[in-house]
This record gives structure tokens, sequence and C-alpha cells, in this order.
């Protein structure tokens, strides 16, 4: 509680809270970016909010086993246990960075169906760094079971015969007769 405050700034009223934590507010009356004391309700003397935690943030760092490069476009998500999905979310070039959005409990990290999951394979959802036991030791699963968030560390290979694909990449249609710019920068 602040007493006294001048009545001519205009104040902001935000939470500041964990980098992991996504907060909003619920319950305010007022524009809580702009808030001008001189001009509240006749009879108001106070402006008050009500926040909620709405999720926590997952992140990470995922990178391909073998080049040890940022799948960049793979597409990640959340899932539950009956394959409902959480979250969804695309792997940057910068770092190989991702972020998901959940609330406490147990998933599965998957590479999402589509050019992903075509060209790439998870080797280990990361729970555990870079050195993380793969799936085929310890399963895809994420717990999520504080308010600190998590970062993850997948790992990620290519397909055989994916070496060189790029998942961002337009895919061509398999037609014998050329584009209207392939027509024009052969003549």
């Amino acid at each position: 509680m602040f007493r006294d405050l001048p009545v001519d700034p205009i104040y902001t009223l935000a939470m500041d809270v964990p980098t992991s934590w996504l907060v909003r507010p619920r319950e305010a009356l007022y524009d809580l970016d702009n808030i001008q004391l001189g001009k509240l309700f006749p009879g108001d003397k106070s402006v008050d909010a009500i926040f909620q935690l709405d999720f926590l943030v997952i992140e990470g760092h995922a990178r391909e086993t073998v080049a040890r490069n940022a799948p960049r476009g793979v597409q990640l998500e959340l899932t539950r246990a009956d394959h409902t999905v959480v979250d969804d979310t695309q792997v940057v070039a910068n770092l190989g960075y991702f972020q998901l959005k959940a609330k406490p409990g147990v998933f599965n990290l998957e590479i999402r169906k589509g050019r992903g999951d075509k060209t790439y394979s998870l080797d280990s959802a990361g729970n555990e760094g870079w050195a993380s036991p793969t799936i085929d030791e310890v399963g895809n699963g994420i717990t999520v079971t504080s308010f600190e968030g998590l970062t993850l560390y997948p790992r990620v290979s290519r397909k055989p015969g994916m070496e060189k694909a790029d998942v961002l990449a337009e895919e061509k249609e398999a037609t014998d007769e050329p584009t209207f710019l392939e027509g024009l920068s052969s003549k």
C-alpha cells in the first residue's frame, strides 16, 4: 500500500515475478498500465487489483545430436498421457531456444507431426541437461513440480536420407512443368 502519492503522474501497477511465471491481472477496475489517480471514479481513493498465475514457463535449448546445430523450425509439443496437446512451439535458430507454457503436472515432449517429424526423431527430452538419458532408456516424460519452471535440453537426430533437409523450406510440388518464374529465368 502506498499513501500520499502525487496525483498528476501516470502510474503502472504490475507484478514483479520470476521470469518463469506468466501472470496477468484477473480483476481490476482501472487500466493498470495508465493509472491516473486524479481521474479515479468519484468516491474511489485506491486502485485495487487481483493477479493470477496462469502458467509456468518450460524453456530450453534443442540441438542435433551429431552436428550439434540448432534444429531451427522444428515444432515441439507438450502433450498429456492421452496425447492431448497442452502447448506447442517452434525451435528458433538462436541457440535452439524454445518456450512452452504449462501448469504443474506430468507431460510428454514430442516432435509435432509434419515436416519436423519426417526429418527428425527425438533422442532425449533433456530433463538432466545435454547428457540426459535417451528416450529409449527413460522415455519422453517431463514433470513440472515447482514454481521455478523447467529448463530442458532435448536432443534430436536427422532421419536417414534427411541429412540436407530444411524443415522451413517450402515444399516443391512434383510437376514436370516449370513454375512461371522458372520459365522466365530459363529464357
